[in-house]
């Protein structure tokens, strides 16, 4: 007698006795290589006619034996109750395995290995696990209902995940997990046509796939993510193509890309992000997208915006989609600006003033004040051409870390009233700084101010000169030579041949013109420079231009009082006059060293 080979329970036709009618229509197609359709709709209950025992079919999926051997197309059903927990551990499978239209309770295909495909289209079923599974082709999920999670951790596929259409409903809890998962192909949690209508992808509880790496495209337009707090989760992948969250995405829990990598464009184009949860909407600090980061067109946005660290090769957005949003810009890189994008600087600092407003306080130590994002934007404009955008940018920063307190910051070993001296005398210059030549990037605005300031104090000159005194003037010669000179004694108001003069001149009898008045004193002899106001004023506000002006006149000022506090009471127009020509030096002092700086490029910002 030949004893035949043991084989492990259920490895043998003969260990499942009498067949069901669905199983042995499987057994027939299986050979053949054909779809066994049992029904062509799923099974709303189990009977006679539709169930198939898993056993049965992981027997079949194992390869069967030589009494019922499977073709190499695989096994393939459609419309069965598959009975009991379908368990498929650490298995080898040498074809792919198709379920359509079938329900299932427990699917385990943990640290399995499948040569082929693996599908339940159109299936039911209480969960998956594969965690560690192995798939030479693609996994097929589309229209497909799980009320437990689907479990892909650690698993490499060698096509694409799809899962159009599917609902996965699993409530506090994870929907699907697809952690450090490798996919050759793209993962499609999108819409699915049926007929002439669309359904939607919809996901309740976490879908994750963190640290996966995915080598193509990761589609979820026209999807609804529902989970706390995370609606879905791709914190650390590898995305190669892009990852499209548009055409009414929508995502209620926080949408998670941090230190995610992106190959190609990320596009948050007609979406909704609510982050109830954790009022975090999106989260992706330290991502990495090498193509345009599309977020325009938005339905809505309930949470925080955080860009953190994210670099872009391009942004695309446009006024209304940040309008709901609170945003965090810092450390946010990206290279252009283009499509619908503004690029004016009043609606990209209406941008920066929302992180502002929701994360940095304007007023107080300044601590929470991000200066990168300013310094970002001003960089792109210029580079991109819009230079007076970029200028208005740089302003409009210095005038923040004005209003942020850090201006005259200290260090913290100064006593406090040294420190607030300092800290006051270096706000004093900013706005000076600020309100001459525009912090540095408004040259072209000190020449105007000077040039005001050169008229009005012409101007003031030329009246003091004339009319100042009673009409005698308060400008006289510097030199002693010429002023004390016997020879122009009618030029002194005080002298008594001056004053003989004004008299005729009172009555209308011929008198020397200007008597007692040096401007007008027609005795002052012409190779002596003669007082011209507008040029003295020049002369003041230039300081390194010499134009005889200031060196051959000055106002006559009164012998000061006799206490400190008199002369500083003293408010006569040559006292005026002795001021305005004060400041006005000073002014030039100042002007000129700031032109002078702009010219050999100290003041000058760097633009990079």
């Amino acid at each position: 007698m030949v004893n035949l080979p043991l084989k492990p329970f259920g490895r043998a036709l003969a260990d499942f006795g009498q067949l069901k009618l669905a199983e042995q229509k499987l057994l027939d197609k299986c050979r053949k290589g054909e779809a066994a359709i049992i029904s062509e709709q799923r099974p709303e209950q189990a009977d006679d006619n539709n169930t198939v025992r898993a056993s049965f079919l992981r027997f079949l999926v194992l390869g069967g034996d030589e009494f019922a051997p499977v073709h190499e197309r695989g096994v393939l059903l459609q419309g069965a109750w598959v009975e009991n927990e379908l368990n498929i551990e650490s298995a080898f499978l040498p074809h792919g395995l198709g379920l359509w239209d079938c329900h299932l309770t427990n699917i385990i295909l943990r640290h399995s290995n499948i040569h082929g495909c693996v599908g339940f289209q159109g299936c039911f079923v209480n969960g998956i696990s594969a965690d560690g599974m192995v798939c030479s082709g693609g996994v097929f999920l589309k229209d497909f209902t799980s009320t437990g999670p689907v479990r892909l951790l650690n698993t490499q596929i060698g096509g694409n995940l799809e899962c159009h259409g599917s609902k996965f409903d699993v409530r506090n809890g994870d929907a699907l997990i697809c952690d450090r998962a490798v996919i050759q192909g793209s993962v499609f949690l999108n819409d699915s046509e049926k007929g002439s209508n669309k359904v939607r992808f919809i996901a309740t509880g976490i879908v994750s796939f963190m640290a996966a790496r995915i080598d193509g495209s990761l589609d979820c337009s026209n999807a609804i993510f529902n989970g706390t707090p995370c609606a879905l989760e791709c914190d650390r992948a590898v995305i190669n193509g892009s990852v499209l969250l548009k055409n009414g995405f929508t995502a209620t829990g926080s949408v998670c890309l941090a230190g995610t990598q992106i190959g190609g464009n990320l596009g948050f184009n007609d979406a909704t992000l609510d982050g109830r949860h954790d009022d975090v909407a999106l989260r992706v600090a330290g991502m990495k997208v090498v193509g345009a980061f599309h977020f325009s067109d938005m339905r809505s946005i309930k949470g925080i915006v955080s860009l953190s660290s994210a670099k872009v090769g391009r942004l695309i957005d446009d006024n209304e989609s940040w309008a709901n949003a609170e945003l965090i810009l810092d450390g946010f890189i990206y290279d252009k600006l283009t499509g619908k994008a503004p690029t004016d600087a009043k609606n990209r600092l209406a941008w920066l003033d929302k992180q502002l407003v929701s994360h940095a306080g304007l007023e107080g130590d300044g601590k929470d004040f991000k200066p990168q994002p300013w310094q970002q934007l001003q960089k792109v404009l210029r580079e991109m051409g819009h230079v007076e955008d970029a200028r208005q940018v740089a302003i409009a920063f210095e005038k923040r870390l004005l209003r942020a307190n850090l201006i005259g910051q200290t260090p913290e070993n100064w006593c406090k009233p040294t420190a607030c001296v300092y800290r006051k005398i270096s706000r004093g210059f900013h706005r000076l700084f600020g309100w001459l030549i525009g912090y540095g990037y408004r040259p072209l605005g000190l020449f105007f101010k000077m040039l005001v300031v050169w008229l009005l104090c012409g101007v003031f000159y030329w009246y003091v000169a004339l009319y100042g005194d009673n009409g005698n003037g308060v400008f006289a010669p510097s030199n002693p030579l010429v002023f004390q000179n016997s020879e122009y004694d009618v030029c002194k108001a005080d002298n008594e041949k001056a004053q003989a003069e004004m008299i005729k001149a009172a009555y209308g009898l011929p008198s020397v013109q200007g008597a007692g008045n040096w401007y007008l004193c027609k005795d002052l002899r012409e190779e002596y420079t003669g007082f011209s106001p507008l040029a003295y004023s020049l002369d003041l506000i230039l300081p390194l231009v010499d134009l005889q002006q200031e060196h051959d006149w000055a106002p006559m000022i009164p012998t000061p009082e006799a206490t400190g506090i008199d002369e500083l009471k003293a408010r006569s127009l040559k006292h005026v006059t002795r001021l305005v020509v004060w400041i006005e030096i000073l002014f030039g002092w100042v002007s000129s060293l700031l032109l002078v700086a702009v010219v050999s490029g100290l003041t000058k910002r760097r633009e990079e």
